[in-house]
């Protein structure tokens, strides 16, 4: 303890510890705010906050440390959470580039991630001078795996394309792959012959020409639009015109804001086709394999 507090009176912490205290101060208060701008509105978000702060305590830590003559621990834990949140906070400015132009917004993260940087130069910098412990090897190991552990977190979790987006998205698919079972299900009970509509995604009004689908009511299928073709040659059975095979089609309504991928689907692959261009999606188009709903 003796050692510690002559270190805690060297000339580099006085020079650099107030600096750390702020950088991990103003770390903690953008992150916060940056979590509760982007967090659902409909969600409980000081439920949400709680698994959050706890993430986060190190940042209180450091000064706390830095001032109560365990200096080591504090340039550890300075040096762990700037290296484990450097490469995420970098991956939020892009999307929030992409996704979120507020002022604010960018202007949080940009500080949060210069203050990384503050952390870890200042920390290191504190740090190699110190003379060597016997468990100070391992105490640094600790913090550093705390770090990954954080950045491991993150990586589990974030998405390049906004949860809305996703959403949105996958309700589309679903809408598609139900929408499709239920052609397949009236043309079996017709001869193998597909109908003129499926819901209100084809050219017919007439409800004995049109198919319903499973369900109408998915969440975020509002913000893709749908269209229904059916496949020549065709043929009249009962007053409506029926087709050897359909294609359907999704678009987001607004591209880029409630979608950012346009599917299709055909009766004989029944595999879901998609683009990320700004246009109808075909056959010749990647496959997606994903059939969930995100978290």
């Amino acid at each position: 303890m003796a050692l510690e507090a002559s270190e805690d009176v060297l000339p580099a912490v006085f020079r650099y510890r107030q600096v750390l205290t702020w950088a991990s101060a103003i770390s903690f208060v953008s992150i916060l705010l940056i979590f509760w701008a982007w967090f659902p509105k409909d969600g409980d978000r000081l439920l949400a906050v709680v698994p959050l702060l706890l993430l986060l305590l190190p940042y209180a830590f450091i000064p706390l440390r830095l001032y109560s003559q365990r200096l080591r621990g504090g340039l550890n834990l300075a040096i762990a959470m700037g290296g484990a949140l450097f490469v995420p906070g970098i991956m939020l400015v892009r999307f929030a580039l992409t996704w979120d132009r507020r002022w604010w917004v960018l202007g949080g993260l940009i500080l949060a991630l210069l203050m990384q940087l503050v952390l870890i130069v200042l920390a290191v910098k504190t740090y190699i001078p110190l003379p060597r412990l016997r468990h100070a090897r391992l105490n640094l190991l600790i913090s550093m795996a705390y770090g990954f552990l954080l950045f491991g977190l993150f990586c589990l979790f974030y998405s390049p394309v906004p949860v809305r987006i996703r959403a949105s998205e996958s309700a589309a698919m679903k809408y598609l792959e139900d929408s499709a079972s239920a052609a397949d299900l009236d043309a079996w009970t017709h001869g193998g012959l597909y109908a003129e509509a499926v819901g209100s995604s084809g050219p017919n009004s007439n409800p004995e020409c049109t198919v319903s689908p499973y369900s109408m009511n998915y969440v975020g299928t509002t913000g893709y639009l749908f269209e229904y073709r059916g496949i020549q040659p065709s043929s009249r059975s009962q007053g409506c015109t029926r087709f050897t095979g359909f294609t359907m089609t999704a678009r987001p309504a607004v591209y880029r804001q409630t979608g950012i991928r346009s599917f299709c689907i055909r009766n004989r692959t029944r595999a879901i086709h998609f683009t990320s261009e700004n246009r109808p999606a075909n056959d010749s188009d990647p496959e997606d394999f994903v059939r969930h709903a995100p978290n």
